[in-house]
């Protein structure tokens, strides 16, 4: 478990978001959440929901059976009767008074557990702790509910704008299509798949509104969704390269040229450190990942072993001898570039590890 769960982003993280990163990061334990003064707990194996004997009330579930008109009181009634004189548990009189087959009892608990999580999506300013567990789980009733689908169902609910406004990013935030996950991984809707194809080339959130045809409301929510399953993300703080009016002289180009090597080079040792060998194979894949994108001087470019890289001559000095244009190409290239690369840091590393990183490269080489 990374240190986020026990940093101030994650009190306040929206709910919905905790679970993406339980989920993401595969981890097992419960997830203590006090929301209007009512605590509830969630379970999880390996990244799925579970619902077990720590996270399990029945008298919530007899009362969830209750108001969502399941049962009626003179049915409870009985079966509480039941137990009593049996000493057995409430599920086992369920079942024994005829009240559901076994069959049905197990799919409403299921739709209980998934109902107790969905519940939550909408919390602000929730008390929450996470404790990870290491050993087995304990009694099991449902086991593997899948976090991606109560993501996807969260988001598809959500009509409060303030709940909304919590998971998106601001405005003027520029929001990118990830490559995280495949979306066949995923029962996206027609709606959520055409929202992220608006977002190559990357957006901000105003402009994706503006230029969606799916409505304000159904964007928003679709947009929600992609976030949380990581299939979008914001582009977060990245360096520049260069700022709006650099110099674009032939001296001008080699110092920012240096200085973008430097910077890559100050990544993959940042990477290094921390994954060892497997670092270079997640820059370059990183780098595989945007180089359509590219300036053609950076589209065959070579990834050197410190993690720096090197243009063939030729397009070199073609881009020495072309025009501002080209130059400025150039300078949104590795911008992409950077921006790639601080993403595999968040996301191999975690938020902590990229803000800190970018604050160390905004310090590298930068003239004041």
């Amino acid at each position: 478990m990374d240190d986020w769960f026990a940093s101030e982003e994650f009190a306040r993280a929206p709910v919905a978001r905790v679970l993406a990163e339980i989920w993401r990061q595969g981890l097992s334990g419960s997830l203590y959440v006090r929301a209007g003064g009512v605590p509830k707990c969630l379970s999880f194996e390996r990244g799925s929901l579970v619902l077990d004997s720590v996270s399990f009330e029945e008298k919530d579930f007899l009362r969830y059976l209750l108001t969502t008109g399941r049962t009626d009181l003179i049915a409870l009634t009985r079966v509480e009767d039941d137990a009593q004189k049996t000493g057995g548990s409430t599920l086992r009189s369920l079942v024994e008074t005829s009240l559901f087959e076994p069959d049905r009892l197990w799919d409403l608990l299921r739709t209980y557990a998934r109902e107790e999580a969905l519940s939550l999506f909408a919390s602000a300013g929730a008390e929450r702790e996470f404790h990870t567990r290491s050993g087995p789980p304990a009694r099991v009733y449902v086991e593997a509910i899948d976090v991606p689908g109560l993501l996807l169902e969260g988001a598809r609910r959500m009509t409060d704008e303030a709940a909304l406004d919590r998971v998106l990013p601001a405005g003027g935030e520029v929001v990118r299509r990830l490559p995280a996950f495949s979306t066949d991984a995923f029962t996206l809707s027609l709606t959520e798949r055409y929202v992220l194809g608006l977002l190559d080339p990357p957006r901000t959130l105003d402009e994706i509104s503006a230029e969606s045809d799916a409505g304000a409301a159904g964007t928003r929510r679709a947009l929600c969704a992609l976030l949380l399953l990581g299939l979008a993300g914001t582009a977060g703080p990245k360096p520049k390269t260069a700022r709006l009016g650099a110099d674009l002289s032939l001296a001008g180009m080699d110092r920012i040229m240096g200085l973008f090597n430097a910077r890559c080079a100050f990544v993959f040792k940042h990477v290094s450190k921390e994954v060892g060998p497997v670092a270079f194979n997640l820059i370059e894949k990183a780098l595989d990942e945007v180089r359509g994108r590219l300036d053609p001087a950076f589209q065959s470019a070579d990834l050197k072993p410190d993690g720096r890289f090197e243009l063939k001559s030729l397009l070199r000095v073609n881009a020495n001898i072309v025009g501002d244009d080209c130059r400025r190409s150039m300078l949104r290239s590795m911008d992409e570039i950077l921006a790639a690369e601080v993403l595999v840091v968040k996301r191999t590393l975690g938020p902590d590890h990229e803000s800190a990183l970018v604050r160390s490269l905004e310090r590298l080489g930068e003239a004041p």
